[in-house]
């Protein structure tokens, strides 16, 4: 018999994906041009542009609560079990193909746990800064570890599991944080005024906001080795995109949470892009944090 799925919360999953898809935001966060990022960086003393003007707090525990396809989430779904997988026939036929008790035994389990999949498996995930310009995101469900670049540039080196991510924050109400991290400088003009130096502050006429009021972050990971989009054989080419909006969502007893939307985008292995959202609220400890291995079963 075929597990009744749950919907648990089905407001966090829609919200989340109309504002991820259609929400317009202005401003997005730049990298700092040559000899800019180091004045700023250093006018506050702590953390880069990236850091100290996050519009979201991603950092700490979060456990994802499955809302959708709980069939294929929680189960591995069986052989030819495509449900809500806009696969193409060679996608079909190649997972038909697969072989996954060999792949385990081949020490490829790891295959179904790449980016464009890993934030849809049941369990924990850490969020920290591994430094002022990279988030780091490491899972307790694989003991995969991804990290988000601020400003960077796509190695050379060959793809790999979880690829490049590259991140950026998307602002809302027009904050730019190369002129709240100029305005904070030492000596800035207008210090002491309200960011930018205009007449008003954050209110005045033309003025830059000292603080962003609101926003999301942007993900877009390339690089990538080809693996398994399910445990069933279900492949991804390394050809593939992945693009993520994290939004951030708090219910009114102060709970916390992220909802994360991801387009696959698999030229060779999807008729269309493969979009699904997925919940994750904030724990307050690390307590339940249970490292567990790769596995396809």
């Amino acid at each position: 018999m075929t597990p009744r799925r749950r919907r648990i919360r089905p407001q966090l999953t829609t919200l989340a994906l109309a504002w991820a898809l259609c929400a317009p935001l202005s401003v997005r966060a730049q990298q700092p041009p040559a000899g800019q990022g180091a004045a700023t960086q250093g006018a506050a003393g702590q953390g880069s542009l990236y850091q100290r003007y996050a519009p979201i707090d991603l950092s700490g525990t979060w456990v994802s609560v499955v809302t959708e396809d709980w069939a294929v989430r929680m189960l591995t779904p069986p052989k030819g079990e495509f449900d809500n997988l806009p696969l193409t026939k060679a996608a079909q036929d190649a997972a038909a193909r697969a072989d996954m008790a060999q792949v385990a035994a081949s020490g490829r389990a790891c295959d179904a746990y790449g980016a464009p999949v890993i934030m849809r498996e049941p369990g924990r995930i850490r969020m920290s800064w591994q430094d002022g310009n990279t988030l780091r995101v490491d899972t307790d469900a694989g003991e995969q570890t991804r990290l988000l670049h601020f400003g960077g540039a796509e190695p050379a080196g060959a793809p790999s599991r979880q690829g490049y991510s590259a991140a950026e924050w998307q602002y809302a109400n027009g904050f730019d944080p190369l002129r709240a991290g100029s305005a904070a400088a030492p000596g800035a003009a207008g210090g002491g005024r309200g960011a930018g130096g205009g007449r008003g502050g954050a209110g005045g006429r033309g003025a830059a906001a000292s603080a962003p009021s609101g926003g999301r972050l942007k993900v877009v990971t390339t690089h990538l080795a080809a693996g398994f989009l399910r445990k069933n054989g279900v492949p991804y080419s390394a050809n593939t995109t992945v693009t993520e909006y994290y939004n951030q969502l708090t219910e009114p007893d102060g709970t916390r949470w992220f909802v994360v939307t991801t387009v696959v985008h698999d030229p060779e292995n999807l008729v269309v892009d493969f979009i699904t959202s997925t919940n994750f609220r904030r724990e307050p400890d690390n307590s339940k944090w249970r490292p567990s291995p790769c596995s396809v079963r």
